[in-house]
């Protein structure tokens, strides 16, 4: 039996908490939330011991494996009290809210051997491993990514999501996702250009994100790219295409589904019911039971380049000029 323990009980951790409570192996030992009503309702919904302080719940309860689940800069104290204790973490993404923190908290980590998984979702998709393996003895040179969402219209998101200083917005809390995939699949981004607008409704105290947004991309290879994101789209959806010379490759991401085009001949790929976040806690899972972290589809390092790109595309929309070498340090 695995013990397990999460620490922020908010929106995303539900997720989580779901597919932990459906496994045989694992017991939801304990969450830890200072919001005492969120702890609540999870404890109500899945068990578990609560605490409103994390170490003193790392260290009554012992889980076996964390899930990290606090806002962006709620980062560092959990990771490194976890690493002093050798506990794995599944991490949410992103890793930090700026860089130098990032560099700082990765730092930390590294001195500590600690094992650590990133939630960049999309990487544990089965429907991207065989985009990988199909692409083996491809070359791309064009990829286009797509996300959409009606959060600016419904306004439904926690009130800290408007305000661009805690959240990043639509690239730092979605897009970054995207930007993760694009680098597994493309490889390093060399430099990035992006505009952003607000048509629906301007920018305020308490809504300053973007609505709107466009970014290109060029790739160390030579490939060229872009994302374009709405957060007044009509609903949500996440699609990636990437072109190569043999053959053209759709991700349907919100459905699961890759469709293969070679020659005009098209190869549909499903991947089986589980949803997205299920294939990547099954994936953390596998790694607590066995031991072996070779296979981990993001870790924190990995998880930083990703930050350093996803930053460097929000620069470059604030002060209008192209960002290089935009996934480095």
């Amino acid at each position: 039996m695995i013990r397990v323990a999460l620490i922020g009980t908010g929106s995303i951790s539900g997720v989580h908490l779901r597919y932990l409570k459906s496994r045989d192996d694992v017991e939801i030992a304990a969450l830890c939330d200072i919001k005492a009503d969120n702890l609540k309702r999870r404890q109500d919904e899945f068990g578990g011991q609560g605490f409103a302080e994390f170490e003193a719940m790392l260290d009554a309860a012992k889980p076996d494996a964390v899930w990290l689940c606090t806002p962006t800069g709620v980062r560092r104290d959990p990771l490194v009290a976890c690493a002093e204790r050798g506990l794995p973490v599944l991490c949410e993404k992103p890793v930090a809210r700026t860089v130098a923190d990032g560099e700082a908290i990765a730092g930390e980590l590294a001195k500590r051997k600690a094992r650590v998984q990133v939630g960049y979702v999309f990487r544990s998709m089965p429907i991207v491993t065989r985009a990988v393996e199909t692409m083996a003895d491809d070359r791309i040179d064009l990829a286009q990514s797509f996300y959409g969402c009606p959060v600016g219209l419904t306004r439904t998101l926690p009130a800290w999501f408007y305000d661009k200083a805690q959240s990043g917005g639509a690239l730092v809390d979605q897009a970054t996702h995207n930007l993760d995939l694009l680098r597994m699949l493309v490889g390093e981004v060399a430099e990035v250009r992006g505009l952003a607008s607000n048509p629906a409704a301007p920018k305020t105290k308490d809504y300053s994100v973007d609505e709107v947004i466009s970014l290109s991309l060029l790739f160390d290879s030579g490939a060229a790219g872009s994302h374009v994101h709405t957060w007044i789209g009509d609903r949500w959806r996440n699609e990636v295409l990437l072109v190569g010379r043999k053959r053209a490759y759709r991700l349907d991401l919100g459905k699961g589904v890759l469709v293969v085009d070679e020659g005009g001949r098209r190869l549909i790929h499903k991947q089986d019911s589980w949803r997205m976040y299920e294939h990547e806690n099954a994936r953390f899972l596998e790694m607590v039971s066995s031991g072996d972290w070779s296979a981990s589809p993001s870790d924190y390092e990995d998880g930083l380049k990703t930050l350093r790109l996803t930053l460097a595309c929000d620069a470059t929309i604030a002060n209008g000029q192209a960002g290089n070498q935009a996934g480095r340090r």
